[in-house]
């Protein structure tokens, strides 16, 4: 082979580029939170030296493709996953200089033909489409009750540029409508005197298909290199399954006037609120939890609680129930030492009110709220949900049900007529009671707690089991790891019923899609795997997890979704598959930990130790394809709701860091790089990326579409934290592997 042929196709040169592009890609994204992704782009994104080194990366990719020919069977991964590359990027090179795109806005009865490209808020260039497009009408549902957007489309007629004849159509979020080769995106609208105007998103992208037929040939590949490894070692067949699987006032107020049946008539009632139908009893609990800052007030229920703050709106006002996040606010609007701060005394404290015409001046500046001024504004937003509550609480569903534009008032405000309705026969249009009892016994029980008990007895047995190699423990832990398992499903389900959608659409949610994932690969690999670290490996992670969900101060509530998440597919396919990949390299990660922990305290468990670093890769290397599989289908669903399948977005950007970062460490093993310790190290600095996906693109850059959370300050806090015992973990196991291998240096 050529020497310059050799260089060009060495690994080495392909791992050094894989960590400059995610280093530089890592970047951009700090730079775009910092000045926006205009800066960003002209910066790193399609700066010169990137495009240069995306340029290099791509003959190092063409150059191994040319050194391997002629290609044998078991190379056929290898050049489906390399040659995916190459298409990806003729991809985004044919969508970087030929794609057309911008915004066309019509009032109702207008024409337009031509499309403004704006970049940073100035018009860069000016369109004209092939026909015209007239808006007919423009329509806007909301969610019951409310003013929030459910759902808003479009009637229009195309009218061809040279017949003038007009074909109608109509398009909606996430349902856009295609036309001489171009798309039409329903992206925003706008109502002014009466009038109403439809924003649409127009695209025409030639780069696109080739990018996409790249993505599947990519995960194609990746299976089939994986399944290659599989025939070599038949041992990892648990995850080939597992693959396939995956791919598919006082109470007493209102106590005095509530008697026990009362109190379950209200817990069942069906009121409107939040823009859905729920019983009294989830309103109860979302407001306390929100205004109060815990599940439970006092240790009441909730029901008991709102209620009384409805029977005495007075002394409810006067009560000190408003959670103050910090002492620095309540030094700041003159409480210091106080945790809760009454409705009466926010409303009449002048610093209060100086602290939030600073922050409203801060927001009309466009500056970021940090510190006591962000403090400030979720302490605005508890005392006016308090106000809201006790000036009107809320009202029943109305006779004809959520149909209704508006509503029909409820015979009396507050208490007494919450009371009236519920003593009272059930009303048309109400949802059934078995639908309030499921959603009621759904918030008694709380999945997410009963799960991590369950769990925490698997761990136990496991790691005993594991210890003293007793098949009872094993057997034991592993029923309870599947009844942990089936109280995820149960909790999983009863939440997709309640809320009639995919439950996946922040925070919470999303970390439970993440634990249950965790089982369920733990649980089809251990039908395969008769290994007992899996059930070490998969009852720690399940744990751990659920015991987040449990305890982490998120927002737990059933809340509508945004028009943009309606609609489609994409959320049910998307979000499970990006999930279950974190879960299974999380579960990587920690077989990485014990492999060095092992290495360190107990290096002549030699037979161990091996074991776990073949874990490790396996786990690694599913991962990685669930992850690219997972980028793949959001890019398909952006594609399918803003036409563009690629945004650089921080989340985008950096679960493609996480990618090349895991795709690095592969690379770097198969050339011996990287030896046994070194791919358990990395793994464990690979996953921080993972972490900065999930938590830290939205807590720490503060910027991008998929924000989401329930917090900044202590997930920073706690993420620097991790980073720093991450770099002591590695520093020691670093120093034990050294210290053992001068004194042995035969060891691994």
């Amino acid at each position: 082979m050529p020497k310059l042929l050799a260089l060009l196709s060495s690994l080495k040169l392909a791992v050094i580029l894989l960590v400059l592009l995610l280093l530089g890609l890592s970047a951009g994204t700090i730079i775009e939170s910092r000045s926006g992704v205009e800066v960003a782009g002209r910066l790193v994104y399609y700066a010169p030296w990137f495009l240069a080194l995306q340029a290099l990366f791509t003959v190092n990719v063409v150059a191994s493709l040319v050194a391997l020919f002629p290609y044998g069977k078991m190379r056929i991964g290898y050049l489906l996953t390399h040659g995916s590359l190459v298409l990806i990027l003729v991809g985004a090179l044919v969508t970087y200089f030929f794609k057309v795109e911008g915004t066309l806005g019509l009032w109702e009865g207008q024409t337009g033909n031509e499309i403004d490209q704006v970049e940073n808020g100035q018009l860069v260039a000016r369109h004209t489409l092939p026909f015209s497009v007239r808006l007919m009408d423009f329509q806007i549902d909301h969610y019951p009750g409310t003013m929030r957007p459910a759902q808003f489309r479009s009637y229009v007629v195309i009218l061809d540029a040279q017949t003038g004849a007009g074909t109608p159509g109509a398009l909606w979020m996430n349902h856009p409508l295609e036309v001489a080769g171009y798309t039409i995106f329903q992206s925003s609208y706008q109502q002014e005197n009466g009038r109403e105007a439809s924003v649409f998103s127009v695209s025409k992208d030639p780069g696109q298909p080739i990018v996409f037929a790249g993505y599947v040939l990519l995960v194609l590949g990746m299976c089939v290199v994986f399944g290659t490894r599989i025939v070599q070692r038949r041992r990892a067949a648990a995850l080939l399954a597992s693959l396939a699987v995956l791919a598919l006032a006082r109470p007493a107020a209102a106590e005095d006037q509530v008697t026990k049946a009362d109190l379950e008539a209200l817990r069942r009632l069906p009121v409107q609120a939040d823009g859905r139908l729920m019983p009294l009893d989830t309103w109860a609990r979302e407001n306390v939890w929100k205004i109060t800052g815990r599940r439970q007030w006092q240790g009441r229920d909730s029901v008991v609680v709102a209620a009384g703050w409805l029977a005495n709106p007075q002394a409810a006002a006067n009560e000190p129930v408003i959670a103050l996040d910090d002492a620095k606010l309540a030094e700041a609007i003159g409480l210091p030492g106080a945790t809760h701060a009454a409705l009466v005394q926010v409303a009449r404290s002048p610093q209060f009110g100086q602290l939030m015409r600073q922050a409203s001046e801060q927001e009309a500046h466009n500056e970021p709220r940090r510190g006591v001024l962000a403090d400030v504004e979720k302490l605005y937003e508890r005392a006016q949900r308090m106000g809201d509550l006790i000036s009107g609480g809320v009202r029943p569903v109305p006779v004809g049900g959520p149909a209704e534009a508006r509503w029909n008032p409820a015979p009396q405000p507050g208490l007494p007529g919450l009371l009236e309705v519920a003593r009272g026969p059930r009303l048309e249009g109400w949802p059934s009671a078995a639908a309030m009892d499921r959603e009621v016994s759904y918030n008694a029980t709380r999945p997410s707690r009963i799960a991590w008990i369950v769990l925490v007895g698997a761990l136990v047995a496991a790691i005993a089991g594991w210890r003293t190699r007793n098949r009872t423990l094993d057997a034991a832990a592993a029923v309870l790891l599947v009844i942990g398992f089936g109280v995820m499903t149960w909790g999983l389900g009863t939440r997709w019923a309640v809320g009639g959608r995919v439950p996946a659409s922040n925070m919470y949610e999303s970390m439970l899609f993440l634990a249950w994932g965790v089982g369920l690969f733990a649980l089809v690999a251990l039908v395969f795997i008769r290994n007992r670290l899996v059930l070490v490996n998969a009852s720690a992670g399940a744990t751990l997890t659920m015991l987040l969900v449990d305890l982490l101060p998120m927002d737990g509530f059933i809340h509508p979704m945004p028009p943009v998440l309606t609609g489609t597919p994409w959320l049910a396919i998307h979000v499970p598959i990006i999930m279950v990949s974190y879960a299974v390299l999380a579960l990587g990660v920690i077989i990485a930990h014990m492999q060095i922990a092992f290495g360190a305290l107990a290096p002549r468990r030699e037979d161990l130790i091996e074991k776990m670093a073949d874990l490790n890769y396996w786990y690694t290397m599913v991962g990685s394809i669930l992850l690219i599989a997972g980028i793949l289908t959001g890019s398909i669903w952006a594609a399918s709701s803003w036409g563009r399948y690629w945004g650089w977005d921080p989340k985008e950007v950096w679960s493609l860091v996480a990618f090349l970062a895991y795709m690095a460490i592969l690379h770097g093993r198969s050339d011996r790089l990287l030896g046994r310790f070194g791919v358990a190290a990395w793994s464990i600095i690979a996953f921080q990326t993972i972490l900065m996906t999930y938590l830290g693109v939205n807590y720490v850059l503060g910027t991008g579409l998929h924000a989401y959370g329930f917090g900044d300050s202590p997930i920073v806090i706690w993420m620097v934290l991790i980073a720093l015992a991450e770099i002591a973990f590695l520093a020691w196991g670093g120093f034990a592997q050294r210290r053992g291998q001068a004194r042995t240096p035969a060891a691994g």
